[in-house]
């Protein structure tokens, strides 16, 4: 038997603990902030009673537990109270979620689990009921790999400099430094006092939100930092100016693993940077007691904090639906509701052509280039000039935070029954549309950016972007943005794609294949070798005119309709080409062109765009001879990590690739203008029918 079971909880796991502390080590290492004595201080300081433990078990052996909150009727949730940087959640396997909201007590439909760590646990994976998942806090790590040397030696000259700047500003005026660790119970509580007294003294404290704020949250951590030091995982770590404290973390410590729970500084010390200077000595010591550990920080990191991490990671939301028309009713309520407000000191600008965008912003764009080379000038230049020229709908949207460029958002506008549509400026060339955006960048700072977007398109209706990979920052951000803005998004499936990760040679691919491929290869290639066939790769710009023309007249023989946009492909071979990028593949037979394949290269990626073969030749299979040999180019010389077949589940393509991942679309409606209500109810009554007459979850 399997399945799972709830049981109240009365402001402790109780009996549950040894059986939690024992899932948390099988799973996650006995992860500092999912033991049963965090979890326990949380619902002793913060429960109400009202919480629920949920337990899955499979032929009585205990898989998977998490405590879960009642929010109304119909709606549970995480246990999170503010002190929780990641919910109660132990989840090794995303797939045992698809039944978890059925087994929750009265008719739920709509289960919250909220800031899942996806380092910790499975809740962001798998296939369980319809899921939306949302950034929550942009956290870092610090990995304790090598030594501190070599760690500082990596980080940038800036903060290297600003350090040394304040080491060197105290020296001189004559401050004395003094670092102090309590790690023994006995001195604990009274170092957690002194750390209430200096956080309540600043910023937190005038807000209400400093550890000592309120008897509850004081008397947790004096709790926690007491029991976990008598095990010998909690230290205090201080930082003294002759004999005032300038600096305080409270830092939890298990197998290597330093969780940051608290710190703050003394703010009349503000220009000495003690926050920082005590950070560093952390570190040092970590490297020096715990290699090859970690210290993470679960925080909302900005750029500054980032500077110091070594990796990061977005701690998300996901939310779990019964039942479709429940997810589609639930999020219009919750866009309704919203109150979209952006951060101070954010700029939006608009411009029509990648030529009209400044300077940095060409380079930024160049740089996400990397990552993907359609993020790039020269992607959307070749699809300007030759797929939307004279459009004046396009725009590239701008946003700086100060001095800081943010994010490009490339779309297309387009008027329709008097109101604007706006879509990704993307068409079926376009594998992966990808707005390039900061790493640190929030859901709520792209806000500015669709504000912009409704103030130049009064009236506008929807914004559709795709194709998209779902597990990219930009995906999440704009997910997110939309919603605080009060747009009502869906998702959707655009095609499946498949592709190769690679990490060994030619010919240990080549024996992976079936054996009917490997036979026709070395058939095909002594055939077509011993009737004067030969093959080729072209890469420089010089021998361009010959191979386009070559690459035309296959193109126009082949099985495929003519391209509505000619000039395309031959405009990005002429761009590839220039950057080394470009790797097109031509099989020639009696001095005439019988097959041809578009590849471009670039930083460790293969991506396939285009290919075809003049069917009259197709007794040689000229397109699988071409392939075989851009297989074997790209994997031994161009030492690629990736091959990517782009957009479709053609059959073929499993033949040569053994991954297959998808892409997927967003479509948002304005509800504030008569044909974004249009279409959103269009929408949510074409999901809800499908979810009806689907299955029932």
């Amino acid at each position: 038997m399997s399945g799972w079971t709830s049981v109240p909880l009365q402001r402790s796991l109780g009996a549950h603990g040894a059986a939690w502390d024992q899932l948390n080590r099988r799973l996650f290492g006995d992860h500092p902030l999912l033991t049963t004595l965090f979890i326990d201080g949380l619902l002793q300081h913060f429960g109400d009673g009202g919480e629920h433990l949920c337990v899955y078990r499979r032929d009585g052996v205990t898989e998977a537990m998490c405590v879960l909150k009642r929010r109304n009727p119909l709606v549970w949730a995480s246990f999170l109270p503010p002190q929780a940087q990641i919910a109660a959640t132990l989840v090794a396997d995303g797939a045992l979620l698809s039944s978890l909201l059925s087994s929750l007590p009265g008719m739920a439909i709509q289960l919250d689990l909220l800031c899942n760590d996806p380092a910790v646990g499975a809740v962001l994976s798998g296939a369980a009921p319809r899921r939306h998942l949302l950034n929550h806090a942009l956290t870092m790590k610090i990995d304790l790999a090598g030594s501190f040397a070599g760690y500082w030696s990596s980080r940038s000259k800036q903060l290297q400099s600003n350090i040394k700047k304040r080491d060197k500003r105290l020296f001189e005026n004559g401050i004395e430094q003094r670092r102090v660790h309590i790690g023994e119970a006995g001195e604990i509580v009274a170092a957690v006092d002194r750390y209430a007294a200096l956080e309540g003294a600043g910023w937190k404290g005038r807000n209400g939100t400093a550890v000592g704020s309120t008897p509850a949250q004081h008397q947790f951590y004096r709790d926690l930092m007491q029991r976990a030091a008598l095990d010998g995982h909690a230290f205090v770590s201080e930082l003294w100016f002759g004999d005032t404290l300038a600096a305080s973390r409270l830092i939890l410590r298990r197998n290597g693993v330093y969780v940051i729970l608290k710190t703050s500084y003394d703010e009349s010390f503000a220009d000495y940077s003690p926050g920082r200077l005590l950070l560093r000595d952390v570190i040092e010591q970590a490297f020096a007691a715990d290699p090859g550990g970690a210290i993470e920080f679960y925080t909302d990191a900005d750029q500054n904090q980032l500077e110091w991490a070594t990796a990061q990671r977005w701690i998300q939301h996901r939310t779990l639906y019964r039942w479709n028309v429940a997810e589609a009713l639930t999020v219009s309520l919750r866009a309704w509701r919203s109150n979209p407000q952006s951060p101070d000191g954010l700029l939006v600008e608009a411009f029509d052509h990648p030529d009209a965008l400044p300077a940095d912003v060409q380079t930024f764009m160049t740089k996400a280039e990397k990552h993907n080379v359609a993020c790039g000038l020269a992607w959307y230049r070749n699809l300007v000039e030759t797929v939307y020229p004279k459009n004046p709908g396009l725009r590239f949207y701008v946003l700086r935070h100060g001095q800081q460029l943010m994010a490009v958002l490339p779309l297309r506008a387009e008027k329709a029954g008097g109101s604007w549509q706006l879509n990704s400026l993307s068409n079926f060339y376009t594998s992966l549309y990808e707005p390039v955006l900061e790493p640190g960048l929030k859901s709520r700072e792209m806000v500015a950016v669709l504000s912009a977007i409704q103030t130049e398109f009064p009236g506008l209706a929807s914004l559709t972007l795709a194709p998209m990979d779902t597990a990219s920052h930009s995906y999440q951000t704009l997910l997110g943005a939309m919603r605080i803005k009060g747009w009502i998004a869906f998702e959707y499936f655009t095609f499946g794609n498949w592709y190769q990760p690679v990490s060994f040679d030619w010919p240990t691919y080549l024996a992976a294949r079936s054996g009917p491929l490997q036979n026709t290869i070395r058939r095909m290639r002594k055939k077509f070798a011993g009737d004067g066939g030969t093959l080729e790769i072209v890469t420089n710009p010089k021998e361009l005119p010959v191979a386009i023309a070559a690459y035309e007249k296959v193109y126009a023989a082949s099985w495929k309709k003519p391209e509505p946009f000619p000039a395309f492909t031959p405009g990005l071979m002429q761009a590839y080409a220039a950057k080394g990028f470009l790797r097109l593949g031509l099989a020639w037979l009696g001095g005439e062109p019988v097959a041809a394949q578009l590849w471009i290269v670039s930083h460790g990626r293969a991506e396939i765009y285009k290919l075809a073969y003049d069917e009259r030749f197709k007794g040689y299979s000229p397109g699988t001879l071409i392939t075989a040999m851009l297989m074997e180019h790209t994997i031994d010389k161009d030492k690629v990590n990736e091959v990517d077949y782009l957009s479709g589940d053609d059959a073929y393509k499993k033949t040569w690739m053994s991954h297959r991942r998808e892409r997927w679309g967003l479509v948002a409606y304005n509800p504030t203008s008569l044909r974004g209500l249009t279409g959103l109810a269009r929408e949510a009554a074409g999901r809800a029918a499908r979810g009806v007459a689907g299955r029932l979850i």
